[in-house]
């Protein structure tokens, strides 16, 4: 035999002599190479994580419509908790690994207090791991853990220890309601004020109570997410209902999600003496305590949230502008891609100037659109009436042939204080503007 060939032979003893050192021992005893992960599962298929310390035991539950923690306390868990224990789990590396080859005695278990151990985290799924917990390594930074189905021994850094045995509370949702800001579609608020009821629809916000009106869609995202982005503050597992004043709540507030009839509902109590102030979740049904920003952001005016607009045109849907003074009316008419007035022309600029000072005609107070309100601001025969109109060739499933009012816009004459009074049709108010609305209506010279 050549010295290649003795050479060869050689390089596959040794290979061979390391896959009998290394490898078959791993194949059959499960064990983990140092410096590689401690877990290797998905996190999709975990459908419990059952953390026991001693006699206390936190189950992690996946549902159909989240996690859920148990058997005590019973409450919504916080995904960002579960999130934090899997990737804990999942980024925990092997510093050193002690072979089941090297335990002579399953006695010998108990001097890393991996014999019988008092806690223990479980994965439940597809797969089901169970990780032993054991002592504290020298420097008390490490510690040593045990699969359920091996004795191979891994030391590791402790922070998954330090996870999964955090207080309860900790692993609870601190989100004050689950459905998202941008999935409501309707609130109603109950406060000292009276009721208040906003409902969204593909034109925008629209206030259903006290009164009909349209709302700022940015001023009311800005009060769902002022609200859903708060925190809960702490959990009152026994508080009385008359203590905290919720037996009779001094505010509720309630979030339908879109496509859904039953609402997530806070209630409000009075201040607790550990800070912030009392409230029931429902359906829930978990007593917390929740900062006073929540009364705070209940406080608002409803100006605050009103659509001031006077009058937002599509003019996409106009075929006519028909504008009266003081009773004598006379029309714009589009005429092929422009505006006509007496088969004469008129300037497109003149149209959107309308329509944009319409739109950005802030009011600056309502009033009731009774008789005598009317009366009073000179609109029971108003002076001037710019109606926008609507021409259909022919049926549609949608509006049948024909002329129809698009909108009635009354003005009034200017106050004292330099408003004008306009009433725009079926609004229950009287929106008073600036007079310098006037500058952008056409006269029919």
């Amino acid at each position: 035999m050549n010295r290649i060939a003795t050479a060869f032979l050689l390089v596959l003893a040794i290979a061979a002599a390391v896959c009998a050192i290394v490898f078959i021992p791993m194949k059959f005893h499960g064990g983990k190479p140092v410096g590689s992960a401690l877990f290797a599962f998905d996190p999709d298929d975990i459908s419990l994580i059952k953390i026991t310390n001693g006699d206390e035991v936190i189950e992690l539950r996946r549902t159909s419509d989240g996690w859920y923690i148990g058997p005590e306390p019973k409450d919504r868990a916080s995904v960002d908790a579960v999130r934090r224990v899997f990737e804990s789990a999942l980024g925990t590396p092997i510093l050193d690994r002690i072979s089941d080859s090297e335990i002579q005695d399953r006695d010998d278990l108990s001097l890393y207090g991996l014999k019988k151990s008092r806690v223990q985290v479980d994965f439940r799924g597809d797969r089901d791991l169970s990780l032993f917990i054991g002592k504290d390594a020298a420097d008390e930074s490490r510690c040593y853990v045990r699969f359920e189905d091996s004795q191979d021994i891994y030391l590791i850094p402790d922070d998954l220890v330090n996870v999964i045995l955090s207080p309860p509370q900790d692993f609870r949702d601190r989100m004050p309601a689950r459905v998202a800001p941008d999935r409501v579609d309707r609130i109603v608020i109950e406060r000292p004020g009276g009721e208040l009821e906003l409902q969204r629809s593909p034109a925008g916000w629209r206030m259903l109570k006290p009164l009909s009106a349209a709302v700022g869609t940015a001023a009311v995202q800005n009060l769902i997410e002022k609200i859903l982005r708060l925190r809960i503050e702490g959990f009152e597992s026994s508080a009385d209902p008359g203590v905290t004043g919720l037996a009779e709540p001094t505010a509720t507030i309630q979030f339908f999600a879109e496509g859904e009839t039953t609402p997530e509902e806070i209630r409000l109590g009075v201040d607790s003496p550990q800070g912030g102030l009392y409230a029931r979740l429902e359906p829930r049904g978990v007593t917390v305590r929740m900062p006073t920003a929540l009364r705070e952001a209940l406080g608002f005016d409803l100006m605050a949230i009103r659509d001031r607009a006077l009058a937002r045109i599509n003019l996409d849907l106009v075929d006519k502008i028909r504008i009266s003074r003081n009773g004598s009316p006379f029309e714009l008419r589009r005429k092929g891609e422009g505006w006509a007035m007496n088969e004469k022309p008129v300037a497109s600029a003149l149209i959107e100037k309308l329509v944009t000072a319409l739109a950005t005609a802030e009011s600056t107070n309502f009033q009731p659109a009774t008789s005598e309100v009317l009366n009073e601001a000179g609109l029971s025969t108003p002076p001037l009436v710019v109606e926008f109109i609507s021409v259909v060739s022919e049926n549609t499933p949608e509006t049948n042939a024909g002329t129809h009012l698009i909108t009635a816009i009354q003005i009034g004459n200017p106050n004292p204080e330099g408003l004008l009074p306009v009433h725009v049709a079926g609004s229950p108010e009287i929106s008073f503007v600036p007079e310098k609305l006037l500058e952008a209506i056409p006269h029919d010279t």
